[in-house]
């Protein structure tokens, strides 16, 4: 069902040999608990492969804090060109450095959005009077490189077609 949501854009976007995390994760931010808070990260810098996209499903209307924000693709390529300059010494430094290039976003609810992993992102401190419930799943094509989290430990297969499926099966004969 998760993945029927975004179909279409993922099958344009993606492709249409897909495979699927495994569990889709659920987060939930509420007002003011800095216990939740996502620092900003690429999922690419610790390890995940650079052909994956989010999905990301709000349960209710995300604006200003109560959202995510994302650094666009060129402020991305800027800070990934000169990093060892711009990141500072801890992720909040870091932050500190971009804030005035990042977007938030708003999504409302019934609203799905597919990011590039790659993008640096993350969420603040939650000053909306309201809870923020969302949940996000990865997805990328079945036939792009891995890295850490490979596919039956941490991605399945959702959409082969018939050759894939055959090919994936096929044995050359054994010749004693």
């Amino acid at each position: 069902m998760y993945f029927r949501v975004a179909r279409p854009y993922l099958e344009a976007i993606v492709g249409n040999e897909l495979a699927m995390q495994l569990r889709v994760n659920l987060s939930i931010q509420m007002p003011r608990d800095d216990s939740s808070l996502l620092p900003v990260h690429a999922d690419t810098w610790s390890g995940d492969s650079p052909f994956e996209v989010v999905v990301w499903l709000p349960m209710v209307d995300c604006y200003r804090t109560k959202a995510m924000y994302l650094l666009p693709p060129n402020s991305s390529q800027e800070l990934s060109d000169q990093f060892i300059v711009r990141a500072g010494n801890s992720s909040e430094e870091l932050y500190q450095n971009i804030c005035n290039e990042v977007k938030w976003l708003d999504v409302k609810y019934g609203e799905v959005l597919l990011f590039n992993q790659a993008l640096p992102h993350g969420n603040r401190l939650n000053e909306e009077p309201e809870t923020r419930w969302s949940m996000n799943c990865r997805f990328k094509g079945v036939f792009t490189p891995y890295s850490d989290k490979k596919i039956g430990e941490f991605f399945e297969p959702i959409t082969l077609r018939a050759a894939s499926k055959a090919g994936m099966a096929y044995q050359l004969p054994k010749v004693i």
